[in-house]
């Protein structure tokens, strides 16, 4: 069937805002209900899909619970402590105003004063007594009491009477009871002073935070024994350390490293010793997002080596934060309740790899799937105006078409648009530079731009075919010789023709692939091959077991081939080379086909046709020239203008076939029976030559 009409351009559109998942129904779908059972999820789908930056745009608006997380010391470890918005800071601002009580001043006081003079005069006045009834004994056996650094001491003439000895010993002691008596009870006072002062307020904080009571009682005692003990307190050691406080509860955590995304504990060099506290304890990823959503991207997750330490988390329920080496004097850190969604991000083949993992399937239950295309639709377009407006794009209504035709093309289907959205933002910016607002020119030049960047391999293969470096006929006829197609991969995917050739002869080899025996064939490529001899053997079975050789090769074709999209020119080569008819050569063949007959679509089409139709340009468009392709390719024929207007203008063609018959008739110009029936002919004589019925 010759193609007549190919006109498939994007009329111009005005856009319109598009919500974060326009086009992406079933990654929402699967996104809300992650979110409705509180799940941890992940996103997959190729680059370039915005899936990222679709969520956090999804996020935006949402409310999530802003919790704060306080940890607070108890003795030789740290425990943590979720309170409500706002309750928090509160928490860490009433320890901080008892704190402020503490303070010097508070045993300043005349009526603290008045009654530590009180009870120090009642001590020293029994002190004194016992020093004075030491004194006149002492003087009675003429010997001096004298008080001095080193304590009490006799002196006098001759040796020391054993019961005056015996009293001095007894004085003595005594007297350093007395002493730690009288220091107790200024001990007992400053408590009891103190206390009278800090009970009150820690009895409102105990009674405003509950939760926290076992510290406030630890911190109680710590300043109080501190006031009894005239002690300098330690804040660093006594102190809570306030986490997570408001902020932004989305989180993406570009660099997951262990210390980023479970916080770590810092320390710090001390009086020659490794020492460190609450106040170094530092925040992870996972804190911050506390009741929110924490978003990580895949590979940098197993890159960084935490993906072990993330499943454990998420399987126990609890972050830890990193400690330091154990030579560090310090408190031990107790894990927070994990209270994030976590979210991770990738491409299909890191998230394939994870999924090997039965664990991974476990903690993270749904799977958040982004199409690689979305439908062509007049809304979905619109709304890929909005987007590229929202990402400050100017564009006309005319502008915005030409894009949507680039998105199109980049699909290879007239009814897709390529969903890789921030692709075509580049180029939208890109094309902004030839025109603002961007319009379709500046589009159309920044198309060529980008081609002509990429061009260069290109141009000096055209430059070979004028020279004759490369043999390609387009016109004319040959036996055995047809065009295919294949595309060159790049950043720019290029089609360029291809010379097959095949020469058969008696034999009992069958169809030989050189490409194949010498290594440069793929798997797909060699399957194709295999499906020609069976379609060989069906079609022409009458004759009974093909006894003949034929060798194909893709000429001048030095690299790797992969794929089965030659198949129908392979077969056209071979079916010539088997009834000596000759093959036009302006036409070139792509499509793959089954052992019955049926031609299959294959990919980039588009590119092929395009490829061909240059090459004619380059050797002379003879208005004969075209391309055969399988007619369930129409859909993809998303061609440039210039070969869409060529096709409507008559001076390059297109046919689209079914069957392996109906591409016969149009490279032989025959009927296909008649070429089956030399080709049969061919067959029996090679099956008499191998049988020796018949003198070559």
């Amino acid at each position: 069937m010759r193609v007549l009409h190919l006109a498939w351009f994007t009329p111009p559109t005005r856009p319109k805002p598009a919500p974060p998942f326009f086009g992406q129904e079933r990654a929402l779908k699967a996104l809300e209900s992650a979110f409705r059972q509180k799940g941890h999820g992940y996103l997959v789908g190729p680059s370039g899909l915005g899936k990222r930056k679709r969520l956090l745009a999804y996020l935006r608006d949402r409310a999530f619970p802003k919790e704060e997380l306080v940890y607070l010391p108890l003795g030789e470890e740290a425990f943590p402590l979720t309170l409500p918005q706002g309750e928090g800071r509160a928490l860490v601002e009433g320890v901080e105003a008892l704190f402020a009580e503490f303070t010097p001043a508070l045993f300043g006081e005349k009526g603290f004063l008045y009654a530590k003079s009180l009870l120090e005069a009642r001590y020293e006045k029994e002190a004194e007594a016992l020093l004075r009834a030491l004194a006149e004994e002492a003087q009675g056996h003429g010997f001096t009491l004298k008080e001095g650094e080193g304590g009490l001491t006799l002196t006098g003439q001759g040796p020391l009477p054993p019961e005056l000895s015996a009293k001095l010993e007894e004085t003595i002691l005594a007297y350093v009871d007395l002493r730690q008596k009288a220091q107790a009870q200024v001990a007992a006072l400053r408590r009891g002073f103190a206390e009278r002062f800090l009970l009150p307020k820690a009895e409102e904080l105990k009674g405003r935070f509950p939760q926290a009571g076992p510290y406030l009682d630890w911190l109680l005692e710590n300043l109080l024994r501190a006031a009894a003990l005239e002690e300098a307190v330690e804040p660093e050691r006594l102190l809570p350390r306030l986490l997570v406080e408001g902020g932004e509860r989305v989180v993406h955590e570009p660099n997951p490293t262990p210390e980023r995304l479970f916080g770590h504990l810092e320390y710090e060099m001390r009086e020659g010793a490794l020492t460190t506290h609450l106040g170094l304890l530092r925040p992870g990823a996972l804190h911050r997002a506390m009741g929110g959503v924490l978003l990580l991207e895949a590979h940098r997750v197993l890159e960084l080596g935490s993906y072990p330490l993330l499943k454990r988390a998420l399987a126990t329920g609890e972050v830890e934060p990193l400690t330091p080496r154990p030579e560090v004097k310090g408190p031990r850190i107790k894990p927070a309740p994990l209270e994030a969604q976590v979210f991770l991000v990738g491409p299909p083949e890191v998230i394939a790899f994870l999924e090997e993992d039965e664990e991974f399937l476990e903690l993270f239950p749904f799977r958040v799937e982004f199409a690689p295309e979305i439908p062509y639709t007049e809304e979905n377009v619109a709304y890929l105006g909005g987007f590229l407006e929202g990402e400050g794009v100017h564009l006309t209504p005319e502008g915005l078409a030409a894009l949507a035709d680039e998105a199109r093309r980049m699909a290879g289907h007239q009814e897709r648009l390529d969903a890789r959205l921030y692709r075509l933002l580049d180029l939208a910016k890109e094309a902004e530079a030839h025109g603002k607002p961007l319009d379709r020119a500046a589009v159309a030049q920044a198309v060529r731009s980008r081609e002509e960047r990429y061009g260069l391999e290109e141009e000096l293969y055209l430059q070979d075919l004028r020279e004759g470096v490369v043999a390609l006929e387009v016109k004319g006829e040959r036996v055995g010789e047809v065009n295919g197609l294949v595309v060159v991969e790049g950043p720019v995917p290029t089609g360029r023709p291809v010379r097959i050739t095949a020469q058969a002869g008696p034999g009992r080899e069958g169809i030989l692939s050189i490409d194949r025996e010498v290594g440069l064939g793929g798997q797909v490529f060699h399957k194709a091959v295999l499906t020609l001899a069976g379609y060989l053997r069906g079609t022409y079975a009458q004759i009974g077991a093909l006894s003949a050789t034929v060798s194909l090769v893709f000429e001048q074709s030095y690299g790797g081939i992969e794929g089965d999209s030659a198949g129908l020119a392979e077969l056209l080569a071979v079916l010539s080379a088997l009834s000596g008819l000759p093959l036009r050569q302006d036409l070139a063949v792509t499509g793959a086909i089954d052992q019955t007959g049926r031609v299959l679509a294959v990919g980039r089409v588009a590119e092929k046709v395009e490829g061909f139709f240059r090459v004619c340009q380059a050797l002379e468009l003879t208005g004969t020239q075209g391309v055969v392709l399988p007619r369930a390719n129409l859909p993809h024929l998303t061609l440039r203008a210039e070969v869409v207007a060529a096709v409507e203008k008559g001076v390059f063609h297109l046919y689209a076939v079914e069957g392996v018959d109906e591409a016969l008739e149009l490279l032989f110009g025959r009927k296909a029976y008649w070429v089956h029936e030399r080709v049969r002919e061919t067959l029996a004589h090679f099956q008499s030559l191998e049988n020796g019925e018949e003198k070559g």
